[in-house]
């Protein structure tokens, strides 16, 4: 497989957790963290990509909890190569843009890290099923520079998601209203897990 380029590099990081799964595709552990820690809850590995050679993601979920009808889920993506934490940024922001065309809850806020040089990025957007929304879902991505102990450089990403589902979305999003800053304020303390690219 080609290596992707710089463009490409771009589209790639800014998936959120609507994606297509392969079920059939064998669970690999590619960062050396098979579970991660996070707000008194423990999450394991449950699905992972390496969809180009430069570009892997791995996603956790509580226990009990499915892909497809989470309510919480931790994210973990890394490309490899020469690209920018302010380019991935702006290209998720192009996306979420273009997204409000068709979703009208699409929202979204950055705060820059000046100390760090880290990103992060709060968002919400929605599913409908006719003319209700079936899955809202708010996400919080922080965009890093890569510190793998190989020498790797990139970009690594720190995404956490919950979602409320048909009638309970208006519950949700009241939640979120009152929670939102609060829980930016615990996503943005936490202490990243260090991503080590196993050799393939």
């Amino acid at each position: 497989m080609k290596p992707f380029n710089g463009l490409l590099l771009l589209v790639i990081i800014t998936f959120s957790s609507y994606h297509l799964k392969n079920n059939n595709q064998k669970l690999k552990e590619y960062f050396s963290i098979p579970a991660v820690a996070y707000n008194k809850t423990t999450y394991q590995l449950s699905w992972s990509a390496h969809p180009a050679d430069n570009y892997y993601k791995q996603e956790y979920l509580p226990a009990g909890e499915k892909p497809e009808t989470y309510s919480h889920m931790i994210m973990i993506e890394a490309v490899t190569g020469d690209i920018s934490l302010k380019d991935a940024v702006r290209a998720k922001i192009n996306e979420l843009e273009q997204r409000k065309k068709t979703d009208p809850t699409v929202n979204y806020q950055v705060i820059e890290n000046k100390t760090t040089g880290e990103y992060l990025l709060d968002f919400v957007i929605s599913q409908s099923a006719g003319n209700a929304a079936a899955v809202t879902e708010w996400n919080t991505y922080r965009y890093l520079k890569l510190k793998d102990k190989s020498g790797k450089k990139g970009i690594q990403l720190f995404a956490f998601s919950k979602r409320g589902y048909g009638g309970g979305t208006t519950n949700f999003l009241q939640h979120l209203k009152t929670e939102r800053q609060k829980d930016i304020n615990i996503f943005a303390a936490y202490e990243i897990p260090e991503v080590n690219i196993k050799a393939q």
